[in-house]
C-alpha cells in the first residue's frame, strides 16, 4: 500500500491500473488522466479527513503482514518500490517471500472497516480462494509483469493477499496466480493509456474524469476560452431545465402530502410510508440546528 509520491505521477502504478481497465469502483480513467497530467493534486496529497481508508489502511498493514509471515512460515523482504525497464510501469510491494515454496508475493488489503462498499465486499470469496475483487486483481497483475521484469529476483507468479474486511468476516486469505493472458492484454492497455492520452496530453474519451475531479480542476484565467460541444450544451440545458421542473414538482407534492398529515407525524398509504419528524443538524461551519424532515420508506407489508 502507499506507492511513492516521487515517482508516482512518472509511470504507471499498481493501484492506478483497474482506473485504465474501467473496473476502479472510486476512480475513472479520465480522473487518473488529470492526475498524471498534473492537473489535480493525487489521491497522495493530504487528506481533508482525520482518518480515512488509506490511512487506516497504511496503519493495518504491519498486522496483515505479520499474519502473512506466521501464514506462510518464512520472512518477507523488506518493502521496495520497482520499476519496469521498458515500459512505464512501477510498483510498490506489501511484502515478498522469496523463501517461500513458490516464491509468492504478498498484498494487504482492508475493506468496509471505515465504510461499507457493498460491491467490493460482496466481491470476497470464502477464505482460501482466489475470488477477490476485479480491482484487485487487476493490482497484482500490474505487480506480477512488473516483478517479473526484475533479473534480481526469481519467477512470481504466486500472490497471497491477506484481507481484513469489515463485513463481520474479518482476516481472510486468497491465493492467486498469475494468468499470463490477462498480463498481456493488462499491459497492452497501461502502454496504450500511457502513449495516447498521458504523453499526447488528451482526455480518455471513452471514460472522462468524474464530477468530483473537474471540480478541483486546476483551471487558468489566462488561458482563452475553447469551443465546446453544441450537443452536450443543448443536452445539459435540458437536464438543468427538466432537474428545475422535478424539483418544482416535489415542493408541490410535498405540500400537499405536509397538509394530509395535519397535526401527526407518519402517514402511510400502499405504496409505503412517510414520516415528518424533526432531525437534528450538528454544528460545523453553521450553528446546530433542529428542523422537520420528511422521509419516505417503501412497503413492508400491509400497513397498520
Amino acid at each position: 500500500m502507499g506507492e511513492s509520491l516521487l515517482w508516482r505521477r512518472d509511470v504507471i502504478g499498481a493501484s492506478d491500473a483497474p482506473a485504465i481497465v474501467g473496473v476502479d469502483p472510486f476512480k475513472t480513467a479520465g480522473d487518473l488522466w488529470a492526475e498524471k497530467t498534473g492537473r489535480v493534486p493525487t489521491d497522495t496529497d493530504p487528506e481533508r479527513s482525520p482518518i480515512n481508508p488509506r490511512d487506516l489502511g497504511s496503519a493495518l498493514e504491519p498486522l496483515l503482514l505479520r499474519a502473512a509471515v506466521k501464514e506462510l512460515g518464512v520472512p518477507l523482504a523488506p518493502q521496495v518500490w520497482f520499476r519496469h525497464p521498458d515500459a512505464p510501469l512501477g510498483c510498490s510491494v506489501d511484502g515478498l517471500a522469496l523463501d517461500a515454496t513458490p516464491p509468492t508475493l504478498v498484498e494487504a488489503k482492508t475493506c468496509g472497516i471505515l465504510n461499507r462498499p457493498s460491491r467490493l465486499l460482496a466481491a470476497y470469496g470464502d477464505d482460501g480462494t482466489d475470488e477477490v475483487p476485479e480491482s484487485v486483481l487487476v493490482q497484482v497483475t500490474h505487480t506480477l509483469v512488473v516483478l517479473a521484469a526484475q533479473p534480481e529476483l526469481p519467477p512470481i507468479r504466486h500472490v497471497l493477499v491477506m484481507a481484513l474486511l469489515g463485513d463481520g468476516r474479518g482476516l481472510r486469505r486468497y491465493h492467486l496466480e498469475l494468468d499470463p493472458a490477462l498480463a498481456e492484454e493488462l499491459v497492452g492497455a497501461e502502454v496504450d493509456f500511457w502513449r495516447n492520452h498521458v504523453e499526447a496530453d488528451r482526455p480518455p474519451p471513452y471514460d472522462p474524469p468524474s464530477l468530483s475531479t473537474l471540480k478541483i480542476w486546476r483551471r487558468r484565467r489566462d488561458a482563452p476560452a475553447v469551443a465546446v460541444d453544441p450537443v452536450l450544451m443543448l443536452e445539459w440545458l435540458r437536464a438543468r431545465a427538466v432537474a428545475k421542473q422535478a424539483a418544482a414538482n416535489e415542493d408541490t407534492c410535498k405540500r400537499f402530502l405536509l397538509a394530509e398529515l395535519r397535526d401527526a407525524e407518519a402517514g402511510f398509504c400502499e405504496h409505503g410510508r412517510i414520516t415528518y419528524f424533526p432531525v437534528t443538524r450538528k454544528e460545523h461551519t453553521v450553528k446546530e440546528s433542529t428542523s422537520p424532515s420528511l422521509r419516505y420508506y417503501e412497503p413492508k407489508g400491509e400497513a397498520a
